[in-house]
């Protein structure tokens, strides 16, 4: 009787935690965007095989996200025409390929690949000064509209072009002076990546 009563008392506590740990991860998940969650419950998390090493060329899908589930940038192209972000000039059957720890990317990317597993799926949060840095106030340029052609043309978060092809924004239009921000779109922001690796060439 007493065995019984300790296995009820069991199967009840771990009902409990069950239902407790689905609440999490459902308030954890509410901002994410559903193709993200699919992609997450089909990738395979038992993985194996060989192991990525510093200057390793390797090959990785990867879903790139904010706090508030946002989808900036992916190579999963289920995921980019769910959540927003598809490019039909982008070709998704190339994935994104890098040397680990070559500076080609951001620091906080190659910290966490390193060691990973051919297909092992990673869920990382990068903070904004390992990623894009913090937004600098200093680089919000003041342009004189007397300087410019046709300065009526520009408009408060407008995506301007410089020669050099960064994208930067119209950050405040007044009556005599325009305000460009050349901080990256992404600077003073914490990114979270979802990584999957393809191949470790």
């Amino acid at each position: 009787m007493k065995k019984k009563v300790l296995l009820g008392t069991l199967w009840l506590a771990l009902l409990v935690i069950w239902g407790c740990s689905n609440v999490l991860v459902s308030k954890q998940d509410s901002n994410m965007c559903d193709a993200v969650k699919e992609y997450l419950a089909n990738a395979d998390l038992k993985w194996k095989w060989q192991e990525v090493q510093k200057w390793d060329t390797i090959v990785v899908d990867y879903i790139g996200r904010l706090a508030d589930g946002t989808v900036f940038d992916t190579s999963v192209e289920s995921v980019a025409r769910w959540c927003g972000t598809y490019n039909e000039w982008r070709d998704y059957d190339e994935w994104l390929a890098f040397e680990v720890w070559a500076g080609q990317m951001i620091a906080g990317f190659d910290k966490w690949v390193e060691w990973m597993k051919i297909w092992q799926t990673r869920t990382i949060e990068i903070a904004a000064k390992d990623a894009y840095g913090e937004r600098d106030e200093s680089l919000v340029v003041e342009i004189n509209k007397s300087d410019l052609d046709n300065p009526w043309q520009y408009e408060e978060w407008q995506t301007l072009y410089t020669p050099y092809g960064q994208a930067v924004k119209v950050y405040k239009v007044t009556k005599d002076k325009i305000y460009v921000d050349t901080n990256h779109e992404l600077a003073g922001k914490n990114l979270i990546f979802d990584i999957t690796i393809k191949e470790i060439k």
